[in-house]
């Protein structure tokens, strides 16, 4: 399952000190490639941001959403230094860049512990206890993704 944004991916990866087969197994497993792929997080809107002056009289379902190919929430982006609107995650150098820039953050934290990191990305830092179920789901899913872009490139 090459991508054809591996050139991008082994770019920005080394940029972070990230794997770039890591980084190509999120994206798999995130959008299966598609750049134009959306997720709304109304979850993420009631808990995090309804409260937050930043957005105020902004619709939740474009601010509490995932974008792109690493499906990058645009509040985690502005985190990392976002200044775009939204939908500017949907270009493939922007949604790797801040979904990588949200890794390398993840595998700090992680202390550079790969599946800690990456259930993180999936259910957030308090997401590795609850639900368990959830990101072991995940977790497997993502080694089954590695597995097939390594395999891809030997």
């Amino acid at each position: 399952m090459a991508s054809k944004y591996r050139p991008v991916i082994e770019e920005i990866a080394t940029r972070h000190g990230l794997n770039f087969d890591v980084v190509e197994a999120v994206i798999a497993i995130e959008s299966s490639g598609n750049t134009r792929a959306y997720r709304e997080e109304p979850n993420f809107w009631i808990k995090y941001l309804a409260e937050d002056p930043f957005y105020k009289d902004k619709q939740p379902s474009v601010v509490s959403a995932s974008y792109g190919l690493m499906q990058i929430m645009y509040p985690v982006a502005r985190e990392r230094g976002f200044t775009g609107e939204p939908e500017s995650l949907y270009i493939p150098e922007i949604g790797i860049e801040y979904g990588c820039r949200h890794l390398r953050y993840l595998m700090n934290w992680a202390t550079n512990n790969y599946d800690t990191a990456i259930a993180a990305y999936n259910g957030g830092k308090g997401g590795n206890s609850k639900p368990p179920y959830r990101n072991a789901a995940y977790l497997a899913k993502f080694k089954r993704a590695l597995l097939i872009v390594r395999g891809s490139y030997a």
